[in-house]
């Protein structure tokens, strides 16, 4: 379904982004933890809260989807009990394990020997049904395991994973459960799913000539205080989906979620709940490349990206955040690597730069194994040419990005038409 925004309205709701978009006056959230805080609404605005954090934490996962190791591979001697030996055993489930691999009811013979329902030998090699060794090898069905992304340095083979793994950098889809079916489901706007007995509603875009058999990549793409699932999906501001509808180029699937009283407080969790459910939804009706998904927004939406990638690091590969903040908390119970992009302005009159956006960076930059680095100083006063800068040293497929730019509160410096955010984001989560 093609979407177009109109032009008048989109100005319109530029022009008062820093009355009533951001949410940004209310008091960070912090880290989530029991009991939360209960925000109360502050007209145009903005929401504001104690400091406190956002709830107990949402929904942490449960670290990938394992494996019950598939298919038999041939060869190898018959153990006792699924005993390993040798280099590199792997244990029941599929996980991987190093060099070379074991499984449930067979002995390797020697340095990465198969046996019997386990897989082939050899640093990183897999069999069909198996678990792929080495570093970062990946299966179907589950999440790529390591850093080494869905095929890392090992290759991947179908059937499973390494338990606990995350997103892998790069390398061959992940499919969905969805892959092959015909949907329930077909774009539209103000579609329902029920979550812990609330109904949440979500606008869906499907690419034309969706294609059942093709793995998509996916996008979340939240909208930002007092704003709507609409505001996103039909180009209330900028153009659809942040302009980056236009330019996947029919590659992605993208859904834009609808936030309790048109924002993200995430009380309790409850819009991380809400974001995986509706992620799992998706993935069981339609075909999506698993280690591809992603999560985008502007103000409290960028916020709600920030607390996805805090919560949901098992599910979600790289969020974008547009001038956002902590106002959605952050559950730091079990988090994992995920890139990082953030675009801030540097007179943002409702998320205050550098106080907002930047902490929120950095943490991820310290959880990618990044170097610290100083924030560049953009010299344009259009706001038309960002500064930007690449963390170094960050562990490997995990890379955080940052483009600064004197301007307000916007997700569309420069103008609606001609902003360079959407090429940014596009050529960052694109990578993956």
């Amino acid at each position: 379904m093609m979407r177009t925004g109109n032009l008048s309205e989109r100005l319109l709701l530029i022009a008062v982004f820093s009355a009533a978009a951001g949410g940004c006056s209310e008091s960070p959230g912090g880290d989530t933890g029991s009991g939360g805080t209960t925000s109360s609404t502050g007209g145009s605005s903005g929401t504001s809260s104690s400091t406190g954090g956002t709830g107990a934490g949402g929904m942490t996962g449960t670290g990938g989807t394992p494996s019950s190791g598939g298919s038999p591979g041939s060869g190898g001697a018959t153990g006792t009990g699924g005993t390993v030996a040798g280099v590199g055993g792997a244990a029941t489930g599929g996980t991987s394990a190093g060099t070379g691999s074991g499984a449930t009811g067979g002995t390797p013979a020697g340095p990465g020997g198969a046996g019997t329902g386990g897989t082939s030998a050899g640093t990183g090699s897999g069999a069909t049904g198996g678990i792929s060794a080495g570093r970062g090898g990946a299966a179907a069905g589950g999440r790529a395991a390591g850093t080494g992304g869905a095929a890392g340095a090992g290759g991947g083979n179908t059937g499973g994973q390494a338990t606990g793994g995350s997103a892998g950098a790069g390398g061959d889809a992940v499919p969905s459960a969805g892959c092959g079916k015909t949907p329930s489901l077909m774009s539209g706007d103000g579609q329902s799913i029920s979550v812990s007995g609330s109904n949440r509603t979500f606008n869906l875009d499907l690419p034309e000539g969706y294609d059942n058999t093709h793995p998509y990549r996916l996008i979340v793409a939240y909208h930002w205080l007092n704003g709507t699932a609409t505001n996103v999906s039909n180009g209330g501001v900028a153009k659809p989906y942040y302009g980056l509808w236009d330019l996947a180029g029919g590659s992605t699937i993208f859904v834009a979620p609808q936030g309790i009283n048109n924002g993200w407080s995430n009380s309790g969790g409850a819009d991380v709940e809400f974001s995986r459910a509706l992620i799992t939804l998706l993935e069981d009706e339609f075909c999506i490349d698993k280690s591809r998904i992603f999560g985008e927004g502007f103000s409290m939406g960028g916020s709600m990206s920030y607390a996805m990638a805090c919560a949901m690091s098992d599910v979600v590969r790289a969020v974008a955040a547009h001038s956002g903040g902590p106002m959605s908390g952050c559950d730091k119970s079990s988090r994992k690597p995920v890139a990082y992009f953030m675009t801030h302005g540097t007179e943002d009159s409702v998320c205050t730069y550098p106080a907002y956006g930047v902490p929120q960076l950095e943490d991820y930059a310290e959880i990618d194994g990044c170097t610290a680095q100083s924030m560049p100083v953009p010299t344009d006063s259009s706001g038309k040419t960002p500064a930007c800068i690449d963390y170094a040293d960050c562990t490997p497929g995990y890379p955080v990005r940052a483009c600064i730019f004197v301007g307000d509160h916007t997700p569309s410096p420069g103008g609606a038409s001609m902003s360079w955010v959407p090429a940014e984001t596009w050529k960052f989560l694109s990578q993956f």
